[in-house]
């Protein structure tokens, strides 16, 4: 039987991640090299970069308010729950290069392959969160909670939500950045809405 422990030192480790990918987002806003005459022409440039930081900074930030959610169900850890939540948090730590990426093709011919990248890397890391949250439930991690099924039924169509916007990056880089932060938003929602949206539909 796997050893169980407290969750506070997975969390505390997981924030300090969080906390640094977010913050690594904005050194990819490069001041423009220009005189004063021409810098709000050329800080308008920048629009890619700020388009992309932004939508990272929202789907990161939903991403450490999903994570903070979970674990306030999550009691107890295990070995392989501590693995899949290094997974989670090795796609969290990838996301400044693909944000980078993505801001500096975003305009050019191969703006399709950065957002491609883009896309899948935030899909591979919905995986890994269902990964993560299903392993909780099967192995009876959990505290027994109302929210627990309507997390699971919210969770399942988060990877294929972020697989179409794969497809969406083949047509438009720009739709992807902003279809990201409209995501976020969306997986802001509590679970309880998901609640109540099952007892309805009953």
């Amino acid at each position: 039987m796997a050893q169980l422990n407290e969750t506070a030192r997975v969390e505390a480790f997981s924030d300090g991640v969080f906390a640094i990918a977010i913050t690594l987002l904005v050194l990819e806003i490069h001041v423009p090299p220009s005189d004063d005459k021409r810098l709000v022409a050329e800080l308008l440039k920048l629009w890619p970069s700020y388009l992309a930081f932004l939508a990272s900074f929202m789907t990161i930030g939903i991403m450490w308010l999903n994570h903070h959610r979970l674990f306030t169900l999550i009691k107890t850890s295990d070995d392989g729950l501590i693995v899949i939540n290094l997974a989670v948090l090795l796609g969290i730590t990838w996301i400044p290069f693909p944000t980078a990426l993505v801001a500096e093709h975003l305009k050019r011919a191969e703006g399709v392959a950065a957002g491609v990248l883009y896309a899948s890397s935030f899909a591979v890391i919905a995986v890994m969160y269902n990964l993560m949250w299903r392993y909780a439930v099967k192995m009876k991690l959990c505290a027994v909670d109302v929210d627990v099924g309507a997390i699971t039924r919210q969770y399942s169509i988060i990877p294929v939500m972020y697989f179409v916007l794969v497809g969406v990056a083949f047509i438009n880089g720009t739709a992807v950045l902003i279809a990201s932060a409209v995501y976020a938003v969306y997986f802001s929602m509590p679970p309880s809405l998901w609640r109540r949206k099952s007892r309805s539909q009953a």
